[in-house]
C-alpha cells in the first residue's frame, strides 16, 4: 500500500507532465477533451507500439531507446489507460516492466501501485473531469446514470470502469457508488443507443448534443456517433445534412423501437422533442481534423438565417497494430511527407 505522501508525490508528478507536455493547453485552448498519453510519450521520446500481446496488457522497455508496448486487441479506453500506466513506469524510473493487468490491489509491488496512480492522475485529473461535467451540466449524482458515465468515459478517452474508479480516487463518490454503476456494462448502453448492434462490440457509441458544440472529439476510426438535436419540424424547420455530406460524412436519422431507453430520453419536460442522427465518417479519413456542421432551416426559404446550428470537429484515431498514429505522423513529417 502506498502512503499518502507517496500518492501525493506521484499525483504531483503526473500534473507536472500534463502541464509541461502541453496536454492541458490542448484542452483549455484548442477544444480537445482528453489527455492523450500517446502524444505525451512521443513528446518525451518514448516509442509506442501496438501489438497483439496474448496475456500481456502492456510493457515498458527501458534498455536503449525507451519504448512502450500496448496490447492492440483491447477496447480503445483500455489501450489509452495501458499506455498511461506504462508511461508512468517511464516517468517514475521503474525500469523494464511487463503488466498482465491494471488496477493492482494494495498488496502489489510499489512500482505497480505508483504506475496506477500516475495513470489515473494523468488521464483523469480533477480539472479535466470538472470541465466536461460543467459543459454537459452534470452533477456527480448525474453520473450515477450509466449513459452519462459512459459518455464521460469517451470524452476522457478511458474505459467505463476506469472512469467510475477515477471518481472514487478523486473522492467524488464512494465505493458503493462505483459498484452500483458497474452493474450496467457498456454493451447494454450501446445496445440501447443503436437501432442495430455494432459489428465490432469493442467499438464505442458517442452521443453528442448541443453541449458538445465547437469541441474537437477523438473517436476511434469505426466508432459510431449519434447527434441528438432539437426537433422544430412542427414549426416547419428541418436539419439540413447537405453541408456535412459534402465533407464526406454519411448521415441518417435513427428510428428506435418503442420503449427503447434512448427513445424515452428523446422527450424531455415541456414537450421538447429531439431527433437522433447516426453519423458515419468519410471513407477516406483525413490525417487532421474533419468539420461536421448541421443547420436547421425552413427548406422552402433558404434566405433566412438558420434557426440553429451544430458544429463540431472530429479527429479520428487509428489504434491498429504498429506504431501509434502520433508516432506515424511524426515519422512522416520527419521524412517531408504529408
Amino acid at each position: 500500500m502506498l502512503s499518502t505522501t507517496q500518492i501525493k508525490s506521484v499525483v504531483t508528478r503526473a500534473a507536472e507532465v500534463v502541464r509541461d507536455s502541453g496536454a492541458k493547453r490542448r484542452i483549455d485552448e484548442d477544444g480537445y477533451t482528453r489527455v492523450d498519453p500517446f502524444r505525451i510519450a512521443q513528446t518525451a521520446g518514448v516509442v509506442v507500439m501496438l501489438r497483439p500481446l496474448e496475456k500481456l496488457w502492456g510493457a515498458f522497455i527501458s534498455e536503449g531507446q525507451p519504448g512502450i508496448l500496448v496490447n492492440a486487441e483491447r477496447p480503445a479506453g483500455v489501450i489509452q489507460m495501458t499506455c498511461a500506466h506504462e508511461l508512468g513506469h517511464f516517468v517514475l524510473d521503474h525500469g523494464t516492466t511487463t503488466d498482465e493487468q491494471l488496477d493492482y490491489n494494495n498488496t502489489a509491488a510499489q512500482k505497480e501501485l505508483e504506475a496506477d496512480w500516475f495513470a489515473y492522475s494523468l488521464v483523469a485529473p480533477r480539472w479535466a473531469v470538472a470541465k466536461i461535467m460543467k459543459r454537459k451540466g452534470w452533477a456527480v449524482a448525474d453520473l450515477a446514470h450509466p449513459f452519462n458515465l459512459y459518455q464521460l468515459s469517451l470524452r476522457l478517452g478511458i474505459s467505463y470502469a476506469a472512469t467510475a474508479w477515477s471518481l472514487q480516487r478523486l473522492k467524488l463518490c464512494d465505493r458503493s457508488f462505483v459498484e452500483e454503476v458497474l452493474r450496467i456494462q457498456p454493451a447494454a448502453i450501446k445496445k440501447a443507443l443503436l437501432p442495430k448492434p455494432l459489428i465490432n462490440s469493442q467499438r464505442d457509441v458517442w452521443l453528442l448534443d448541443e453541449a458538445d458544440r465547437d469541441l474537437v472529439l477523438e473517436p476511434r476510426v469505426d466508432d459510431q456517433m449519434l447527434v441528438r438535436l432539437k426537433d422544430h419540424s412542427g414549426a416547419g424547420y428541418v436539419w439540413d445534412t447537405k453541408e456535412a455530406a459534402s465533407e464526406g460524412f454519411t448521415i441518417e436519422p435513427v428510428l428506435l423501437p418503442p420503449g427503447n431507453a434512448a427513445d424515452a430520453d428523446a422527450l424531455i419536460a415541456g414537450g421538447v422533442h429531439y431527433l437522433d442522427y447516426l453519423i458515419s465518417p468519410p471513407q477516406s479519413l483525413p490525417t487532421g481534423r474533419s468539420e461536421l456542421q448541421l443547420d436547421e432551416h425552413k427548406p422552402w426559404d433558404r434566405s433566412l438565417d438558420p434557426l440553429n446550428s451544430f458544429e463540431i470537429q472530429t479527429q479520428y484515431e487509428d489504434l491498429a497494430s504498429g506504431l501509434s498514429s502520433v508516432a506515424k505522423q511524426a515519422l512522416l513529417q520527419g521524412t517531408g511527407q504529408s
